[in-house]
């Protein structure tokens, strides 16, 4: 059973590269519907599309991931949050898990050659054993 073929996953970040390589990720794990915003306010603006994942950056050109991330879990607690981000403050990542984050991923301590195991991982865990699979 694939976990994440039939979920609505969003990527919010404004870095391309980092949009496209786990877009691919995703795709290879056979998701299909994958949208990307490179702004908060845009993820915020389509929360009615119940995304069931989000992959999420911290450093946002219009706010940081924490708004973000506050917004999503106010508007749907059954939503999965991971930071998927550059800033690797300790008290940034213990104030995402604090606010509901899934997890906090350092980009620079993935490779991209790592990164399909981790998310193929983080799927598993999230919708196998939440009550939305």
């Amino acid at each position: 059973m694939n976990p994440l073929k039939s979920k609505i996953v969003y990527i919010v970040d404004d870095n391309p590269i980092w949009v496209n390589t786990l877009t691919e990720v995703l795709y290879n794990l056979g998701c299909s519907n994958i949208i990307a915003f490179t702004n908060g306010t845009d993820c915020i603006n389509n929360l009615y599309q119940n995304p069931a994942l989000v992959f999420l950056d911290y450093h946002l050109i219009d706010m940081d991931g924490i708004e973000v991330l506050q917004t999503i879990k106010h508007y749907s607690s059954e939503t999965a949050v991971v930071f998927f981000t550059d800033n690797n403050k300790m008290s940034v990542a213990v104030n995402a898990m604090k606010n509901g984050s899934f997890d906090y991923l350092i980009k620079s301590n993935i490779s991209n050659k790592g990164l399909l195991p981790v998310v193929k991982n983080i799927a598993e865990q999230i919708f196998m054993s939440a009550a939305i699979c």
